[in-house]
């Protein structure tokens, strides 16, 4: 498995990844909710872990595309298998206090966390003038904290 525990913004862009395919940087940054320069560093780290690889867009060398790498697929790939608990204990900080079932659960809730912020972007999109101001970007800080 990792060496490491995978933060929640890594699973977010697996989730991303897993769900959408290769994407640009700008819009793997836009999905994340995250500045260009921010989905850069998070992109960097985890191509140092092995999760994620950059490759030129064929067609447009300026383009980075991000892949998830064999060992980042199976991070989600092997919390679907029948005994998840044990694949993703030593990845997910805290999953070994994590039953079966909510280990299966927090599977199914970043998938569906993916599915809602895509749908919420196809909307209403960042910065336009519809989007409620009470709603709060996936991964945006509170005021304050």
């Amino acid at each position: 498995m990792h060496r490491h525990a995978i933060s929640l913004v890594h699973l977010n862009v697996l989730t991303t990844l897993e769900a959408e395919g290769p994407l640009s940087m700008k819009r793997l940054a836009e999905l994340i909710d995250v500045s260009d320069a921010g989905a850069t560093g998070i992109v960097d780290r985890m191509e140092k872990r092995g999760l994620v690889r950059g490759a030129m867009a064929p067609g447009d060398r300026r383009v980075v595309l991000v892949h998830a790498t064999d060992a980042g697929a199976k991070v989600f790939g092997e919390m679907d298998d029948q005994s998840p608990r044990s694949a993703a204990s030593s990845a997910v900080p805290g999953a070994r206090e994590l039953t079966e079932e909510e280990m299966a659960s927090l599977l199914v809730g970043m998938r569906a966390v993916h599915a809602a912020h895509t749908r919420l972007l196809a909307t209403s999109g960042p910065g336009c003038p519809g989007r409620a101001a009470s709603v709060r970007p996936f991964g945006a800080a509170r005021k304050g904290r």
